[in-house]
């Protein structure tokens, strides 16, 4: 059983269409001992290497998550090299890596656990003029680490402190930096983050701030330099704009052609995310939740966890700024959880969960839509509604931004118990 539907109809179903007009195709595959997929077809380029993204606060008990990490290298235990440098110092950094806290295991213990040789980094904000230079001891020592790592991760907490510590001041390529590139180059080493080392993998990386912010002062963010913070201060630190807005800076590059967030859902981030990407001239944007991952293996990209990514695209959205605030229509999104996968080369989206037919259900209207999990409420109800639109308000109201998703006649809904995928849902930003 196939059916075809045209680019206009599907527009990038799949992470990263970085081209339009092309054909994709929607069919079901029956084989021996599979499930029904469904499967649509885009083309794209996103990736050299293998690149395993978490979105922060990932449980230790995520197994799903930690095996494909492992899986991942293809070797049984692996080495991981841990980066530490977005702590705020390295005693800090070091402090998550060999404590536990009152909730989570160390760094090192949680990946013994997981069948993992670690190793940590030594290297951040406070050391970085030794610990990322090939020409002194503590440098060289770090280097060998990481060519030696069949993973490098990248911790939480700042990205621009990994910037501060993996970049020098003109914007190029530390001596440790380089090596990683090599490595992730040459296929041999896995690059990952969780939270801010998730964010900092793109190019630019982008952060501070909130949806409501970035909408209010419309897609101003500040442009910042190695060794500043991504705060907006340029009406102060303690004014409106820093508490609310953000700014952008280099980020590594290892994920190509989008921007990348992380907390998604939990910190109401897919207003946040489209807005930087007009204010970064990136039309594509990947957001992770929290519990949640993507492994990206150049052609084949794949959801573990509990929760899911969205994958946003405006080739086709229109930008009116017909107000001082941001605005935006014909966004798409399309969202995906564990057991999706994609392959980038072929554009094939693949999902063994049934297509939604109930349409039963009453649509939500969120009157604060930029706070946890208030979009993905919404679009959800979507999936079982005969109503088409879903309208949201945030709770600020000077103004009061105004959201609606809304189905087009392609828009898929597919669900297998609380784990839902859609297909080209649209997404316009306004004001009431």
């Amino acid at each position: 059983m196939k059916s075809v539907l045209k680019a206009h109809q599907l527009i990038t179903l799949g992470v990263l269409v970085l081209i339009s007009g092309i054909s994709l195709s929607h069919q079901t595959i029956f084989g021996l001992h599979h499930p029904e997929k469904q499967i649509v077809r885009s083309t794209n380029d996103f990736t050299t290497g293998k690149v395993f993204l978490l979105g922060g606060a990932t449980d230790d008990s995520s197994s799903s998550i930690y095996n494909a990490l492992r899986e991942s290298t293809g070797k049984v235990k692996p080495t991981i090299a841990v980066v530490i440098s977005a702590a705020s110092s390295l005693a800090v950094g070091l402090e998550a890596y060999y404590e536990p806290d009152e909730v989570s295991k160390s760094y090192e213990q949680l990946f013994t656990d997981y069948g993992f040789q670690p190793s940590v980094v030594l290297l951040a904000m406070d050391n970085y003029e030794t610990g990322a230079n090939a020409s002194t001891v503590l440098g060289a020592q770090n280097i060998e680490i990481i060519r030696n790592a069949d993973v490098v991760f990248f911790n939480g907490g700042d990205q621009s402190r990994h910037t501060r510590s993996w970049i020098t001041d003109d914007a190029s390529d530390t001596d440790i930096l380089a090596e990683l590139r090599l490595r992730f180059d040459a296929g041999e080493t896995v690059v990952s983050g969780t939270s801010a080392g998730l964010a900092i993998q793109a190019n630019p990386t982008y952060g501070e701030g909130r949806s409501y912010g970035y909408y209010y002062f419309d897609a101003d963010l500040k442009p910042c330099q190695i060794g500043e913070t991504l705060v907006d201060d340029r009406q102060g630190q303690n004014s409106f704009r820093a508490r609310e807005n953000g700014g952008y800076m280099k980020g590594f590059g290892f994920i190509s052609g989008a921007l990348t967030d992380s907390h998604f859902d939990a910190r109401g981030r897919f207003a946040r995310l489209v807005v930087a990407m007009k204010a970064t001239n990136k039309q594509f944007g990947i957001g992770v939740d929290e519990d949640t991952a993507l492994l990206v293996d150049q052609d084949t990209a794949t959801v573990y966890g509990r929760y899911g990514v969205w994958i946003v695209n405006s080739t086709e959205a229109t930008f009116p700024n017909s107000t001082e605030y941001f605005e935006a229509t014909n966004v798409k999104i399309n969202y995906l959880t564990e057991g999706d996968s994609f392959n980038i080369s072929t554009g094939q989206i693949i999902t063994s969960k049934p297509q939604v037919t109930d349409t039963d259900g009453d649509v939500y209207e969120s009157d604060d839509i930029f706070s946890t999990d208030e979009a993905l409420r919404s679009i959800s109800s979507l999936a079982t509604s005969v109503e088409t639109r879903s309208v949201g308000y945030s709770a600020d109201s000077r103004p009061t931004a105004r959201i609606v998703f809304e189905k087009l006649s392609t828009t898929k809904f597919f669900k297998d118990g609380n784990n839902l995928a859609i297909a080209n849902l649209r997404l316009d930003i306004g004001t009431l």
